[in-house]
């Protein structure tokens, strides 16, 4: 491998990241049915999934609206669809986002004449950092039900958060302290660790990682980019407004390690507002 600085400062970002950084776990769970079973079982409770298809990155185009890309989706033996989302941010994991997933699932499903029986049994996966919905609870499962009698819907429509703080000395808990650890030798699961082994410490996957996260950081800047662009055009910036640009500026010093004032530049934000957003980073 080369050994140029900014090459040496993707491995060490490699070295650092955990099942909950997107762009690892869609490597890590690429074609990776054992890891996707173990998983899948633990957070269904139960021991007989059998996973028959994997999908990283898998987009749903949408010509009416914005389309989706979901992280990983998965299929078991009995038909049914999973998308994984993992999540470090609460504002990625609101719960409009768990619904429009949910619509995407059936979007993609149905041709002009199918019955609606036709679409399957769905599960929208959020693997959360924080307890976003702050309960306090491990896990959350969330239905439809008819509010005046008290009972689901069935609509096989279904949306699942996992609390990552939940570090307790169950599964989930021990799954989720695993999502988290960077160094494979501290993981519980041996099929976890030999694969995060796999993926740190063989040069051939280190380089396609890099490669990876290199192609993912030059797509973020440019859809920063356009945003702030699009920012640029507009005056009288909204509160919501200010918050987005906010978030683009730090994730281009996170991503590109930008000074905040270059990150401001590349997204055009004006000059004039510049102090504005230093005094809120």
């Amino acid at each position: 491998m080369l050994k140029n600085p900014r090459w040496l400062e993707l491995v060490e970002k490699i070295q650092q990241m955990t099942l909950m950084d997107d762009v690892f776990f869609n490597s890590f769970m690429n074609e990776n049915f054992d890891a996707m079973e173990y998983i899948l079982n633990i957070i269904m409770n139960k021991t007989d999934l059998k996973v028959r298809r994997i999908q990283t990155q898998h987009c749903v185009p949408n010509l009416y609206g914005r389309s989706v890309r979901f992280d990983v989706f998965a299929t078991d033996q009995y038909g049914r669809e999973y998308n994984f989302e993992v999540q470090n941010a609460n504002d990625g994991a609101e719960p409009k986002r768990a619904r429009y997933n949910s619509d995407m699932l059936d979007f993609r499903k149905l041709n002009a004449g199918d019955g609606f029986d036709k679409l399957p049994e769905t599960y929208v996966i959020f693997i959360t950092a924080n307890d976003v919905l702050g309960y306090g609870l491990p896990i959350y499962h969330i239905e439809r039900c008819i509010m005046e009698v008290g009972r689901q819907f069935c609509d096989k429509a279904h949306i699942i958060y996992v609390n990552g703080e939940n570090t307790d000395d169950s599964p989930l808990g021990r799954l989720m302290q695993d999502f988290k650890q960077p160094d494979a030798d501290k993981m519980h699961s041996k099929l976890l660790s030999d694969r995060m082994k796999y993926l740190k410490s063989t040069d051939e996957e280190v380089t396609k990682m890099c490669n990876i996260v290199e192609e993912y950081s030059a797509k973020r800047f440019d859809e920063g980019v356009r945003v702030g662009e699009r920012r640029g055009e507009r005056r009288g910036e909204r509160r919501g407004e200010r918050k987005a640009i906010l978030q683009h500026i730090k994730n281009l010093m996170k991503t590109k390690h930008f000074s905040a004032t270059e990150a401001m530049e590349a997204l055009c934000i004006d000059k004039a507002q510049h102090s504005r957003y230093l005094a809120l980073l």
